[in-house]
């Protein structure tokens, strides 16, 4: 029989602290669930900014009427990053961090993906402990 060790291995949370706020995030299915919706919205968002045939369509535009799309476009994309950060950190964390991002919501969203990359970066160190654990156990095994 073969015993499942849950209790070893890497740390499965990180800690962040922005501004006066600190938070230690554990990456269990109700985070990876916000960090994935999370993600594939902001994505989406910085898609649109960056496409190059919707901005081309846009020069066709009023002046007034391009200010409106884009404004939306920020607005949504600090919307979507706020409302994590409100729920990770608490009531206004979001609007704490754009204060502190200076207004930029560009700098809101490198800090959403400086998350997710220790996220990735955690679940990579768990993926290479198992492995190795699991490794060493069948080598043990064999002798």
């Amino acid at each position: 029989m073969t015993a499942i060790n849950i209790a070893g291995g890497p740390q499965e949370f990180a800690e962040f602290k922005f501004g006066k706020r600190h938070a230690k995030l554990y990456f269990n299915d109700e985070l990876n669930m916000k960090l994935a919706d999370t993600r594939l919205s902001v994505g989406k968002h910085l898609h649109a900014l960056d496409d190059q045939k919707k901005m081309t369509e846009l020069d066709d535009k009023p002046v007034k009427e391009q200010r409106q799309f884009l404004n939306k476009l920020y607005k949504d994309l600090r919307g979507e990053l706020s409302a994590f950060f409100d729920d990770q950190f608490g009531e206004g964390a979001g609007d704490e961090l754009y204060r502190l991002t200076n207004k930029s919501t560009e700098r809101m969203a490198a800090a959403f993906f400086m998350v997710v990359k220790e996220y990735d970066e955690l679940r990579d160190q768990r993926d290479s402990y198992i492995d190795t654990y699991y490794k060493s156990r069948k080598a043990t095994k064999k002798k």
